[in-house]
């Protein structure tokens, strides 16, 4: 494959000030660029992310460490973090990845024929994590050290130049990456500082007029020049990777710029002379080309205002749908700005389609194609049901079609007007307020907003009746009661909660589980994520995906000791554990991986996902239709409160499989296995913080799932409920 992306600089083009320069600066920072830049180099760099999935388990403190420089260098950064997607970062994004699974694929053999150190480096070097996913960390620490932070409407580098142009000097400076030298901005661009850059008090930049002077090209072909070196919303010119005519590598903005005096300063006559190349590998990048130089010209940005404005709008073509892509209200726009929703709820309104990336383990089982194309179709049916509903009629009427990594000519069609009328009938007669909120937290002892609360409320007497609408819901005001009605629609739309507001069969197993773990929830503060874990080990269930059967025993890290019977007990607990968190010191993780594990997390993040985007949609239909209190300062906070938003690795669900496969005997006393746990933690999870703990923790919530599998009855297949007994039975002479 083609190299996605050239450098626009050089070492030597790199300008150097003392950060003494920018005391009480206030640096406009592109959080993409600023994020990737922790994922790739030390000391925040995990190599192993690739191989766990989830969040870096070091990241939090980096960050915080990070923003602690900002303020002892007396600077003060304002994030910006792009918004909606644009026509063409789908594809990029898509090659990226491939690019990366290519790594990981060569990292999983070197693995397996035990070359560990050689392994950890190919997972470090493959690209696999996207900063876009770390989005919620940051935000989330910003929001708890009151710094500001925006989320452009569309893209954060043209959001950053327009932010530079203001006579207000909102922003001193712009930091990121070299694609803010697409678009008009002062002149320099801030890179972001590495560790080296902190300790010696130094901030590196480039300056846009300096590379035209070197370049000695004018200011339209250095814009054509950049986008020809690639950027994130268009592959790079296929002729620059040829090392036939290009010999170096990486390949340079200088090398565009060469191409293209050769050929009258012109893109589209270079694409003439090279049109052999561009026919074998990509026949339509001129096209992509011209698209992606009017999405610089038509750039959208959120003035100060708050008014989403394009540029030169008066200008637009008449086929601007093709590179802008469909206009949604400024509505979901303001509640994408104040961190209600994220961008992927929107994103597949913009060309009605949606691209299913590739996961991090890259296998394509029957299960995980069967989820992505099947199963979780009618939740994203719904999901957009309940947007359409509250926007422009004509969206009610528009198809929407996904895409999937693993097959160019598969494609899959969402009709969300068959959704429509069901969801919102359902959703829209939730509007409990606060002083029945209040009397059921007395009584149960669990906070409003949570999903443990929203299910045990109903098993109240008389409650769930009282919660039915009289008439149309509004003015739901409170952050408990946004949340909490949130979550009940949630669950009724999913069939936890039938239309008289009383707990369904799956509704029952749920708060059976749930009740079950309240004691762990309340010991640890509910850092494990049991409540979200509870609510997807049933969804997985009734998705025919927890359970013993399709192990994979070609894929590294599954149960190798005992019978059948003891290997499948093992999985299955093994499975339910990777819904858990582990608790770590923040440092990168050093134990034992599974590839096994790691593909049952790829259908774990699927549903996680779809769940998330469903409760953004059911959050911004609930505002779109006026349901709840529109002027209000705690969206973010609320957007934060929702469940599903974290990744969850599967560092527990290894912890746990390796236990119970490789140190557990079964003619152990229990003072020979504690010691057992001590030397486990001591040989594979020395940074792990009080494992015995956690350990006990994902048994009691094997139990709970199981318990609650016990209330289903023929809901679950007459196997797969043996298989619970028989795992129940196996655990309890492990533990």
């Amino acid at each position: 494959m083609p190299q996605l992306e050239g450098k626009a600089y050089t070492s030597q083009d790199l300008l150097s000030n003392p950060l003494a320069d920018l005391e009480n600066a206030v640096i406009g920072v592109e959080a993409t660029s600023y994020l990737q830049n922790l994922i790739d180099l030390p000391p925040t760099h995990e190599p192993l992310l690739a191989a766990l999935g989830g969040d870096p388990m070091t990241f939090r403190l980096h960050i915080e460490n990070e923003l602690k420089q900002w303020k002892d260098n007396r600077m003060k950064p304002i994030f910006v973090f792009d918004g909606q997607t644009s026509v063409g970062r789908d594809e990029i994004a898509l090659r990226k990845a491939k690019l990366a699974l290519t790594q990981t694929q060569r990292a999983w053999g070197l693995y397996g024929e035990n070359y560990p150190d050689d392994a950890v480096k190919a997972f470090g070097d493959s690209g696999s994590v996207r900063a876009q996913d770390l989005y919620r960390i940051l935000q989330e620490i910003l929001a708890e050290q009151g710094l500001e932070f925006i989320i452009a409407p569309f893209n954060a580098c043209a959001q950053l130049a327009y932010l530079e142009s203001l006579d207000t000097h909102y922003i001193d400076g712009i930091m990121g990456s070299q694609e803010l030298l697409l678009y008009d901005i002062h002149d320099c661009v801030l890179l972001p500082p590495s560790t080296a850059d902190w300790e010696s008090k130094k901030v590196v930049g480039i300056s846009k007029s300096e590379i035209t002077k070197k370049l000695n090209v004018t200011p339209e072909m250095l814009a054509d020049a950049l986008l020809m070196i690639g950027t994130s919303f268009l592959p790079s010119f296929p002729p620059l990777s040829d090392r036939g005519i290009i010999t170096q590598e990486p390949f340079t903005i200088k090398d565009a710029a060469n191409l293209l005096r050769t050929s009258e300063k012109s893109v589209t006559t270079t694409c003439a002379a090279f049109n052999d190349i561009l026919q074998v590998q990509d026949p339509t990048w001129l096209d992509k080309f011209r698209k992606a130089k009017m999405i610089v010209k038509h750039s959208g940005t959120v003035q100060e205002s708050g008014v989403i404005h394009i540029k030169d709008y008066d200008k637009l073509t008449s086929d601007n749908v093709d590179y802008l892509g469909l206009q949604l209200p400024a509505e979901l726009y303001y509640y994408l700005s104040k961190a209600l929703i994220g961008p992927r709820v929107m994103n597949i309104f913009i060309l009605l389609e949606a691209l299913v990336l590739p996961t991090l383990d890259g296998v394509v089982s029957d299960e995980y194609r069967r989820i992505v194309t099947h199963t979780l179709v009618p939740l994203r049916e719904t999901a957009a049901a309940l947007i359409v509903s509250r926007i422009h009629r004509a969206f009610q009427y528009k198809e929407l079609t996904l895409k999937y990594w693993f097959d160019d000519t598969l494609k899959v069609t969402l009709i969300p007007r068959n959704k429509q009328a069901l969801a919102n009938q359902q959703a829209d007669t939730w509007g409990v307020k606060d002083p029945d909120l209040k009397s059921q937290e007395q009584a149960l002892g669990i906070s409003a907003g949570t999903l443990s609360f929203a299910i045990l409320s109903l098993k109240q007497k008389d409650f769930a009746a009282k919660t039915i609408a009289k008439g149309k819901v509004k003015d739901l005001h409170s952050e408990p009661e946004v949340v909490s009605n949130v979550l009940w629609r949630l669950l009724h739309l999913r069939g936890y909660i039938n239309d008289k507001h009383e707990l369904t069969s799956w509704g029952r197993a749920l708060a059976t589980t749930l009740k079950a773990m309240r004691p762990s929830v309340k010991a640890h503060n509910d850092v494990h994520h049991i409540q979200e874990a509870a609510f997807l080990a049933l969804e997985l269930l009734r998705f025919e995906n927890l359970n013993s059967r399709d192990r994979h025993t070609d894929l590294i890290g599954g149960p190798l000791r005992g019978e059948e019977k003891d290997k499948e007990s093992c999985i299955l607990i093994g499975r339910t554990a990777c819904l858990l968190k582990l608790r770590h010191h923040s440092v990168g993780y050093t134990g034992p991986l599974s590839k096994n594990l790691l593909a049952f997390h790829s259908i774990i993040k699927a549903v996680r996902e779809t769940e998330r985007d469903l409760v953004e949609a059911i959050a911004a239909s609930m505002f779109l239709a006026n349901h709840a209190h529109r002027k209000r300062d705690d969206y973010g906070k609320i957007g934060r409160s929702l469940p599903f938003a974290a990744d969850v690795d599967i560092a527990l669900g290894i912890a746990v499989k390796t236990y119970l496969d490789d140190f557990v005997k079964l003619d152990q006393s229990e003072s020979e296995r504690e010691t057992g746990k001590l030397k486990y933690i001591q040989k594979f999870l020395p940074h792990s913080v009080k494992f015995v703990e956690d350990l006990d923790v994902a048994f009691k919530f094997f139990d709970a799932v199981h318990d609650g599998v016990k209330t289903l009855g023929d809901e679950i297949g007459e196997l797969d409920r043996k298989a619970w007994d028989d795992a129940k039975v196996w655990l309890s002479t492990r533990r």
